[in-house]
């Protein structure tokens, strides 16, 4: 039989995607997208996963990148099927995580005609790509081609700030056919990438001016040993959101509670303040800082503004751990010829100490809640485990109040904040990692991405999933509205009652599933490897006078 020229072109593309290191790819079933299809299942190496559901797929990719650095690819078929990946384009777009979106496409000359399952799928995505390309139907004439369109694919997500990219692919009937690689398509078309860095006397100048002062480090997403290194250095807190992995002996996790404390807060206000990467979710923490009024300096290795209230007065951009690193050993010959005051940072750890000492007393005393399942969940997973939390009340209850995540590795769709593909971003994490995967999830936020349960209990991943089960969106109790709008509108409006028996839904998709009544219950059950879904019956305002006891305890504590 003849070679293929559309068989031999998707196995090219997928010969130098290996060569490249990547080898993963997501797809969601369809006829159009079967020459790619056809060519990742059957390439040595590569773990090719299905999911039923197209925003599945794209957020499963979403997982692997955000756990791995490295792109996994989504593929799917033409039509309404490529419109399911947005979400999850969106998030990597945001949260600079590396994604291959590859759509198979009718060829042009059954666009706008009425063909069946045919949009315009012409830059789909819009800006939230680093790049797109249709290449059009292939043909030998382009063979040649063929290598570097895939290198380049790889290259744009991964350079500079990393990001999704969509290839839309157009391939004519017959889909199936016989493929022929020449071997030019397996050697790497490599890029080398370098770091930017500030200039030592840029450095030398700013370690002078923060040298001595009353700073706090505020550490987002992936900021690590360096923050730490610097924090030493300085002598400053560290306010640590859970997906830092900042482990040092000057983190303060609790930092939510703290500058609720008012006595404490006003008596602890920085005089700079140094961030790194994403802000918390905490927005009373992002209130307090900009009513601050002080010099904020924030470094991420990309050119993206995180600063919502106006409040930075200098961005570097740079490569945070080499930036990190060099000022501290500017600020450590600095502090060698100058005085310090070891008071500063050691009154914000001895009230961190205090708060997470109130804070575990208080939740001994009250009932099975938010906090108290996502402090469990900290402590409770293996040690190396990694938790996937969803936006909205799981990852504020996790920040407030998880304590100390030094024995995880915590992620969490913070680019667009969305509680869609939650789970589906765990099986992507899971996909890239050995060990156990927890996962801290609303109601609401399970039932969206419900069908991503869809096979699960036959995937090899220790996938333990914890459900807050509200009856609902437990978040809007703390906004205005539920105090402004009355009780019986904000329950249909806000409250949003689901009555939905999570437990027999997850059985229903053959997992291991329960429902847990108290903290040891709930221990238990994560003890235990997944895939599961342990279900926390949890009350939406309850909930919100559990939060105002713990805040209460804190500034008790503290005062």
């Amino acid at each position: 039989m003849a070679a293929d020229a559309q068989a031999s072109f998707c196995a090219t593309l997928v010969a130098q995607w290996s060569a490249l290191g990547v080898d993963t790819a997501y797809v969601a079933p369809g006829s159009r997208s079967t020459p790619l299809a056809l060519a990742l299942d059957q390439a040595p190496g590569w773990r090719v996963e299905v999911l039923l559901d197209e925003r599945s797929a794209a957020f499963a990719a979403l997982g692997f990148g955000v756990a791995t650095g490295r792109p996994a690819i989504a593929l799917c078929t033409s039509g309404t099927a490529a419109a399911h990946f947005h979400a999850a384009v969106i998030e990597a777009d945001l949260s600079a995580v590396p994604l291959l979106v590859v759509t198979g496409d009718r060829p042009p000359e059954l666009r706008d005609v009425g063909a069946p399952q045919t949009i315009d799928q012409i830059k789909l995505f819009g800006s939230s790509v680093r790049w797109f390309h249709d290449p059009g139907v292939a043909d030998w004439s382009t063979q040649a081609r063929w290598p570097s369109l895939a290198a380049h694919c790889v290259d744009a997500s991964m350079s500079g700030r990393p990001g999704p990219v969509h290839l839309n692919l157009p391939f004519r009937e017959p889909l199936v056919g016989e493929a022929s690689v020449d071997e030019a398509a397996h050697r790497a078309i490599t890029t080398q990438r370098g770091h930017s860095v500030v200039a030592r006397d840029e450095l030398a100048a700013l370690a002078t001016r923060l040298s001595g002062r009353h700073g706090v480090i505020v550490a987002g997403r992936g900021a690590g040993t360096a923050v730490d290194d610097l924090a030493a250095s300085l002598d400053w807190p560290v306010f640590a959101e859970p997906r830092a992995l900042c482990r040092g002996s000057r983190v303060v996790r609790h930092f939510d509670s703290l500058v609720r404390a008012e006595s404490f807060a006003a008596s602890h206000r920085p005089d700079v303040v140094l961030r790194f990467g994403e802000p918390p979710a905490s927005k009373v923490t992002g209130q307090w800082l900009s009513s601050l009024g002080v010099e904020q300096i924030h470094v991420a290795a990309h050119p993206q503004f995180f600063d919502p209230d106006a409040r930075i007065s200098t961005h570097v951009v740079a490569d945070p751990t080499v930036w990190a690193m060099a000022l501290a050993g500017e600020v450590t010959a600095v502090r060698d010829s100058r005085s310090s005051d070891t008071s500063w940072c050691a009154d914000w750890c001895r009230a961190e100490v205090a708060a997470s000492e109130a804070i575990d007393r208080a939740l001994n005393d009250l009932v099975m809640s938010g906090p108290l399942s996502a402090r469990c969940a900290a402590a409770s997973l293996p040690s190396g485990s990694h938790l996937v939390v969803s936006s909205s009340m799981p990852v504020r209850d996790l920040e407030w109040f998880g304590g100390r995540c030094d024995r995880l590795v915590v992620h969490s769709n913070r680019g667009a904040n969305g509680i869609d593909g939650v789970i589906a971003t765990a099986i992507g994490v899971a996909g890239a990692t050995s060990g156990p995967v927890g996962v801290l999830i609303g109601d609401v936020a399970l039932l969206h991405d419900s069908s991503s349960l869809a096979g699960l209990a036959r995937r090899a991943v220790d996938l333990r999933i914890v459900v807050t089960d509200n009856d609902g969106g437990g978040i809007f109790h703390y906004l205005p509205q539920a105090s402004v709008v009355e009780a019986d509108r904000f329950e249909k409006l806000f409250g949003t009652p689901h009555g939905t028996d999570l437990a027999a839904l997850g059985r229903a998709h053959g997992l291991d599933a329960s429902m847990v009544s108290s903290r040891s219950e709930l221990e238990r059950a994560l003890s235990r490897p997944g895939p599961s879904l342990i279900v926390v019956r949890t009350d939406r305002r309850g909930d919100v006078d559990v939060h105002r006891h713990l805040h209460a305890a804190v500034a008790a504590a503290t005062a």
